[in-house]
């Protein structure tokens, strides 16, 4: 028994990439879309790039590890990531063209972008592809073109279609598809409640408001697109989809309890709906979570809730929710110049929690380290007990199930030990 954890092997199922600054002129008959984005070389930084809306605005400036392979692979090694799982970055994704020939060209692009990362790096990478999702015919026709042209194993979905629920009958041929094709699925938040339009919501989701989109509206996106997707029926219909859920399932692994009590209280509610329960669904179907919980105890809700055999490590790469410390610790101040809330910096890095938690025979106190910014103290006084880990347990969170879930190893309790 080893601790800290030491894998040989460390795959990480959450990160993004931007298009490269390449694509910028071949995007540009887009931008008349109000909410598209295309990437631009920053005039004075040449590691840089700046992310442009349809009006020419910069929304931000961002590193050439967001579309670089090279630069990315620098990163990877620095924190000890074998494999990145490569997926577009949600607000690029068209499900805002109502033009099916541009949704379609757009999802080339970003999509062959991406390809040309792995194509370049192989053994570094692998990717997820994006969809025309508003048109399932498009999609479909797109996603074989992914398995067959580019050789990718999935792709990534937003929590919702421009308003659609992801578990809506009409796009219930896409899900088809992929599970015929064997691809697996991510479903990351974007929109919806991180975006309303109703004025009121509008106002209390503001982002000068605690960072809430952010927060709280990407957590309680995926459990709506969970709910969707149950309640529809994909789940029950197609039990062996591999569908991941970002961010530790967001909200719905603390709402699985509320949801079946529901149904259970009022069955009448529900008489169309899927007759799995929650519970029974996450059970019975092929439903996995990344582990970026930012917490030991959401970390343990969410073994108890799916199993430690469905959470894959996941770091939201690049950006700034990530599983990456901001915060020099010599300087203790982050790239904007925020001084470090605490008097110690976090010290995490994409797989923290799963190789500090301690193991069956580590003592708390030599796990506590590692957390420093956690109370070591419940409300009441009483010492709290971090949860813990066996070396096998762990493999397969960094490794086994991303490997299971993207369709390289066999579904089943050992597979990826």
């Amino acid at each position: 028994m080893t601790y800290p954890y030491k894998p040989a092997e460390k795959w990480d199922v959450h990160t993004h990439t931007t298009t490269s600054p390449d694509t910028y002129e071949p995007l540009a008959k887009f931008s008349h879309y109000e909410k598209f984005i295309r990437i631009r070389a920053h005039e004075t930084k040449p590691c840089c790039a700046e992310m442009v809306d349809g009006h020419g605005n910069v929304n931000r400036v961002i590193e050439d590890d967001s579309y670089d392979g090279a630069a990315r692979i620098k990163s990877c090694d620095h924190h000890g990531i074998t494999m990145q799982v490569l997926s577009p970055t949600p607000m690029m994704i068209p499900d805002y063209v109502d033009n099916e020939n541009d949704a379609t060209e757009i999802c080339k692009i970003l999509n062959d972008d991406n390809a040309n990362i792995v194509s370049k790096f192989p053994d570094r990478f692998t990717a997820l592809g994006a969809l025309p999702m508003r048109f399932p015919n498009q999609a479909i026709k797109e996603m074989r073109r992914l398995r067959d042209n580019l050789g990718l194993r999935g792709v990534e979905v937003n929590s919702n279609i421009d308003g659609m629920d992801i578990g809506h009958p009409y796009l219930y041929p896409i899900f088809e598809a992929a599970n015929d094709l064997g691809m697996a699925v991510f479903v990351h938040p974007w929109g919806g409640f991180m975006k309303p339009e109703e004025k009121h919501l509008k106002n209390r989701m503001n982002p000068g408001r605690n960072w809430r989109p952010w927060l709280i509206g990407m957590g309680m996106e995926t459990a709506m697109a969970f709910d969707s997707m149950r309640c529809s029926g994909v789940h029950e219909q197609l039990p062996d989809l591999r569908v991941l859920y970002a961010h530790g399932g967001g909200a719905f692994t603390g709402l699985i309890g509320r949801l079946e009590h529901g149904a259970y209280c009022r069955p009448d509610l529900f008489a169309n709906r899927s007759q799995l329960d929650p519970y029974a669904t996450v059970r019975q179907c092929a439903i996995y979570t990344d582990t970026l919980t930012h917490s030991p105890w959401g970390f343990e809700t969410l073994v108890n809730t799916i199993g430690i055999n469905r959470i894959a490590m996941g770091s939201d790469y690049p950006y700034p929710l990530g599983e990456i410390d901001p915060f020099d610790p010599q300087s203790m101040e982050d790239p904007k110049g925020n001084k470090c809330p605490y008097d110690t910096v976090k010290g995490i890095y994409p797989g923290h929690m799963v190789e500090h938690l301690p193991g069956p025979d580590t003592t708390m106190e030599e796990a506590w380290q590692y957390f420093n910014w956690i109370p070591h103290r419940d409300a009441g006084g009483d010492p709290r007990q971090l949860p813990r880990l066996r070396d096998e347990q762990r493999q397969r969170i960094l490794s086994g199930t991303a490997k299971e879930w993207l369709g390289y190893t066999e579904t089943g309790k050992n597979a990826g030990l």
